[in-house]
């Protein structure tokens, strides 16, 4: 694994973006002060993942004692539980898109854990047919197994997502057919004789994906320990100019391919609640919110972890504010204005796609608007970069 780690860091040095000896290098932007910053980030990428692990475990925690004793508190317990574990999960987003241990791996976690959008039909019952999905195909699937659904995850296509934190959220909420709330799967799903059948496999299904959602967390986190093989050559001097474009990349691609293009035009464009982000929880806005808080993070050099404790260190905001000022101060009121934009969508964002419009645009103006900025901010860092239209 440590060679396939090392390797995958070298081939990101090789294709990404590289700085071009003719940019005019700031002499104040010293390697010592790129040292700071490349490890302030290491620092919160791991403080970060610690408590996306700390929340799963939780959840993992009420999804075990509900399934033993399925009621109607302890699904609430559940659900509550999945909401909390979003926020800090979501920040690490600002962490992908450089082939790094979530995204640059044969295992590709990021798939296991956040993949979507997700087609119901694969996992569980549906309106219309109450016979769909692994739970209820007793003939191709007599076990249900973490092998067998990894075995089986995206079979038939990239919306067969079998695992992950929208397989969980989907066997929580059940399908969200209503334009004023999330999805109102009953609790009696999981009771013998209750509301639908194979309720046992059920329990068995949810308990093997929140199971596997914290082992695949705890794999990606190992590699940013301060001995993980992935940190130790990200960390190294000779690689300080090229961890810095890729925790860029990770900005930028966050902002404009995935968030403010995947994420949120898709869904203006079709107006259908099945390309939310979170459709069956209703919890799209707060995606949205805290994917922009965890690149205001990276930009800033500073974590707040959800013990109230924070990680602070040499941000990009330190690098140029003393000869980039006004590129620095850009950038802030970006990052500012793409947060409010967010914070003024409507919730739940499917009540809104067809009532405020506007907001949605304003929004995707912003965080493109971010992304922009970003570019500028590696030039006067004496980098040459670009952000793709798409991730793809």
């Amino acid at each position: 694994m440590k060679k396939l780690f090392i390797a995958l860091l070298s081939l990101s040095i090789l294709n990404a973006c590289k700085s071009n000896d003719s940019d005019p290098v700031d002499p104040e932007i010293t390697d010592a002060k790129k040292q700071e910053v490349v490890d302030n980030y290491a620092n919160i990428v791991l403080a970060n993942y610690e408590d996306a692990i700390t929340t799963a475990e939780a959840l993992q925690t009420a999804i075990h004692e509900f399934v033993a004793n399925p009621t109607a508190a302890g699904l609430e317990a559940c659900k509550t539980a999945w909401l909390e574990s979003r926020n800090p999960y979501l920040q690490t987003e600002a962490f992908r898109f450089y082939d790094g241990p979530i995204d640059g791996t044969d295992e590709n976690f990021e798939g296991l854990i956040n993949a979507w959008p997700l087609d119901e039909a694969y996992i569980d019952y549906v309106e219309g047919d109450t016979t769909a999905g692994v739970i209820n195909n007793t003939a191709d699937y007599p076990t249900i197994s973490e092998a067998v659904l990894l075995a089986d995850n995206e079979k038939n296509g990239e919306t067969d997502v079998k695992v992950g934190y929208h397989a969980i959220e989907f066997l929580l909420w059940g399908q969200d057919l209503y334009a004023d709330s999330p999805g109102k799967r009953p609790y009696t799903d999981y009771l013998e004789g209750g509301t639908a059948a194979n309720p046992v496999r059920r329990g068995q299904y949810l308990t093997i994906v929140a199971d596997l959602l914290v082992k695949d967390l705890k794999s990606v986190k190992s590699q940013w320990e301060s001995n993980g093989a992935y940190r130790t050559e990200f960390v190294k001097a000779t690689n300080l100019d090229q961890s810095i474009l890729n925790i860029l990349n990770g900005m930028g691609k966050l902002s404009k391919g995935e968030l403010s293009g995947e994420r949120m035009a898709v869904i203006l464009a079709s107006k259908d609640q099945e390309d939310e982000h979170s459709c069956f929880s209703d919890n799209t806005h707060n995606d949205y919110l805290f994917d922009e808080i965890g690149i205001y993070n990276v930009y800033l050099g500073k974590y707040t972890r959800i013990d109230g404790t924070v990680v602070e260190g040499t941000g990009f905001d330190d690098l140029l504010m003393e000869n980039h000022a006004a590129v620095n101060t850009a950038m802030i009121a970006k990052l500012d204005a793409a947060v409010a934009a967010i914070k003024a969508l409507p919730d739940p964002i499917d009540t809104g796609l067809t009532t405020n419009e506007e907001a949605f645009k304003t929004a995707i103006t912003a965080i493109r608007a971010q992304a922009d900025q970003l570019v500028e901010v590696a030039t006067a860092l004496g980098m040459n970069f670009n952000i793709p239209e798409s991730n793809g």
